[in-house]
């Protein structure tokens, strides 16, 4: 009996060996006859090569796994092409995924630039069981304009508005923080150097007292509020050098501010060697002292967050970010403050492990009093809403466009979301309600009577026929997620409530929107941002659907390609846009306009509408006319087509025709592919970086944690915020150049 099982066994492995080895030859051959003539070294369409690969999954990873995504989306082979037995498509992309799934994880280098996250196919990172994580190498991350003027000027006491902000970020929609994006150039450094002199400037503000022969300093303040450091007093005495000891404590109040750490003996003793040099003639006393107060405002750990991974080795080339980096990547994950509860554990030797970090993350996300405005800022870089104002529009002579005010009504939609928490990006596609002119009314949706009597917040202007404009800094519902700074875009607000398909205002909100109008996407907001000056624009939305939702790459618009549509008033948008049919166009076109059509439902303002109005000559432009005659036409109302089509998106179920924009949201926010590709933009957001291969573990962890817990965003955020991802670095083989070593956990 024994020697019969051993034999069944050993004839199920060799059956198994010989139907492995038998795919493996279906799927080269598959390859060579319907793909390798495009994808090769030479045409290297949509930039794929397959060509020499043969099977090896391992050599071709990404190759591979790209070719999976477009056949599951029926991409590939392209339409005009022979195409292969869905049987052979469905046992070619069955073993090209469990085969990529069987690999053991594997970095894979990212591309820089947030708008190149989605070219890392979806399959590498949902595709099957991932293998073990593979953390980040270590990197300097420079600060944000927030962490400047925020969190390093505000910790030095220093008013912000009196220094100029030596940093930007990007302009163009999107995520905008990313490490790789930004360093420290020849412009920022002087800006820097002009002002490091500013700041010691302001923390050394002082008056001279003179009793007689005695000099005394007296340290600047405001009321009992101190504005310069007392400790400094001893180093601004015009005529009596500082002790040694003096030089010391004014060294470690500075560190312990600017750099929140103690400094180290080396540290002080190249200082004070600064001042001693700095105070030989010609220099004074006080000006090698304010020499000395600015070389560490200068130094690289004040102007970049430092996360190396001086913190403990967790296995063999991997080590966790010391207490004093996590300090900094969590207070800036969710603002540009320093938060005082995360610096004192890291200084009190609580925040050395996952369940540390996991427990301030939490108190953090808890605490409404915390201000944590990159929770919102989130969702402004995801859905792009909030550049409304920055599309400049026509007056209109029926309708007052107040842009501020649709970003705010989309804000408070977010927040009211936000606060409930459960199913949070099914909500924001779907849910019918809005707010309407939100900044005049309570969070709760209770009419503002008397602006004066509420605590927080101030009545900002009044004008005939406008209602109260009154905004609470910090809206009990907002949990801190607000930016402090929003409240004075709002005076003289005037009625918007047309934007959302109402005649009257709303009083009791949120309110459900007439039609059947859901979600962020048909938000005047988002419909707003993503139009023309004068038009809607199909191709935008549609390319944001099918980058943001569907997380496709689309190429850029090829070099000398200009992009105009015929000006012809008789022609609705969806006719003057059959140019881009056009086979040198199609091939983009096809899976971006018929996303974008759907939204014709509205005009350029977010209006709903079920018709437009044309403009038919009814003469022709070559007949000859009168002096001074006008061509003669007449007004035509043409109705919408407010019809679109989901194609190759990567999930089967989700393909084919879509009647109106309600039904295609609905169906995308009932998608798993959406879901993914959504927690593949919070990692993006919060990490600072695209995602790698290496990933794939946190990635698929977060997406069972926000499922797990009702679609949690809060949930989403501990989980991607207390990953390895995050917490870890993988250390390079010449890791001693960055300090690492034992006892080295600053």
């Amino acid at each position: 009996m024994r020697c019969c099982c051993f034999f069944l066994v050993a004839l199920s492995v060799c059956a198994n060996g010989f139907a492995e080895e038998t795919d493996a030859k279906f799927v080269e051959i598959f390859l060579q006859t319907h793909c390798v003539r495009c994808h090769n070294a030479d045409k290297n369409k949509g930039e794929l090569n397959l060509d020499d690969l043969g099977t090896n999954l391992a050599a071709g990873r990404a190759s591979f796994a790209a070719a999976l995504e477009r056949l599951k989306a029926g991409d590939m082979p392209p339409k005009d092409e022979p195409q292969p037995d869905p049987a052979a498509v469905d046992r070619v992309t069955k073993w090209l995924q469990q085969g990529l799934a069987a690999l053991p994880a594997a970095p894979v280098e990212s591309a820089a630039r947030p708008s190149e996250g989605n070219h890392l196919p979806h399959a590498l990172l949902f595709g099957g069981k991932p293998g073990p994580s593979v953390p980040p190498p270590p990197r300097l991350w420079r600060l944000s304009p927030e962490g400047y003027s925020v969190g390093f000027l505000q910790s030095l006491r220093v008013d912000s508005h009196r220094i100029p902000q030596p940093f930007a970020l990007r302009s163009d929609p999107g995520i905008k923080d990313y490490s790789a994006l930004y360093w420290i150039d020849d412009g920022s450094t002087n800006v820097l150097i002009r002002n490091a002199e500013k700041i010691v400037d302001a923390i050394t503000s002082h008056k001279l007292f003179k009793n007689g022969s005695s000099i005394r300093v007296s340290m600047a303040s405001s009321g009992d509020e101190p504005i310069a450091f007392e400790e400094f007093a001893p180093l601004l005495h015009p005529t009596v050098a500082p002790k040694r000891e003096q030089l010391e404590t004014a060294i470690r109040v500075l560190y312990q501010n600017a750099l929140v750490r103690e400094p180290s003996a080396e540290e002080i003793e190249s200082l004070i060697q600064l001042y001693h040099e700095a105070s030989k003639p010609p220099g004074d006393l006080v000006s090698a002292s304010k020499t000395m107060l600015m070389a560490p405002l200068l130094s690289p750990e004040v102007l970049h967050r430092f996360e190396i991974g001086r913190g403990a080795e967790v296995r063999p080339g991997v080590r966790m970010l010391s207490p004093g980096e996590l300090a900094f990547a969590l207070s800036l994950a969710f603002s540009g403050e320093r938060e005082s509860g995360l610096f004192n554990a890291a200084t009190s030797g609580g925040l050395k492990t996952r369940e540390d970090v996991e427990k301030h993350v939490r108190r953090i996300l808890e605490d409404p009093d915390i201000y944590k405005p990159r929770i919102l800022g989130f969702f402004h870089e995801y859905f792009g809403y909030d550049r409304a104002p920055e599309v400049c529009k026509d007056a209109q002579p029926d309708y007052f466009h107040h842009a501020d005010q649709l970003v705010v009504d989309t804000d408070l939609l977010v927040l009211s979301i936000l606060e409930k928490d459960q199913d949070v990006l099914k909500e924001l596609l779907t849910t019918p309600k809005s707010f309407v002119n939100g900044a005049a009314i309570k969070f709760d949706g209770a009419p503002v009577r008397n602006p004066s009597k509420l605590k927080l917040g101030a009545l900002m202007g009044q004008q005939l026929g406008a209602r109260v404009s009154y905004y609470a800094t910090d809206e009990p519902a907002s949990g801190g997620l607000w930016g402090r700074d929003v409240r004075k875009k709002f005076r003289n607000l005037a009625q918007t409530e047309t934007a959302y398909g109402f005649k009257e205002w709303p009083a009791k909100q949120p309110v459900d929107l007439p039609g059947d109008r859901i979600g962020i996407l048909m938000q005047p907001s988002w419909l707003v941002a993503w139009s023309s000056n004068f038009f809607n624009d199909p191709v935008r939305r549609g390319l944001w659907i099918r980058e943001h939702l569907l997380g496709h790459a689309v190429p850029q618009v090829p070099v000398g390609v200009v992009i105009v549509l015929p000006d012809d008033p008789s022609q609705t948008l969806r006719q003057r846009m059959q140019i881009t049919k056009d086979q040198a166009c199609w091939k983009c076109h096809v899976k971006i306009d018929d996303l974008g059509f759907p939204f014709e439902a509205f005009d350029h303002f977010g209006r709903p509408r079920d018709s437009e109005f044309l403009t038919e000559k009814l003469r022709d432009a070559s007949e000859p006319y009168a002096k001074d005659e006008k061509t003669p036409a007449q007004r035509i109302e043409a109705p919408i087509d407010s019809t679109g089509n989901i194609y190759a998106s990567g999930d089967p179920q989700l393909d084919g025709p879509v009647e109106d924009a309600a039904e295609m949201i609905r169906r995308l926010a009932e998608s798993e592919r959406v879901r993914q590709v959504f927690i593949r933009y919070v990692f993006r957001y919060f990490m600072g970086r695209n995602e790698t291969a290496g990933d794939a573990a946190t990635l698929q962890e977060a997406d069972r944690v926000y499922v797990e817990s009702g679609g949690s965003f809060k949930e989403l955020v501990v989980s991607l915020l207390t990953s390895e991802a995050f917490l870890y670095r993988t250390m390079p083989a010449d890791s001693e150049r960055y300090g690492v070593h034992k006892g080295n956990q600053k």
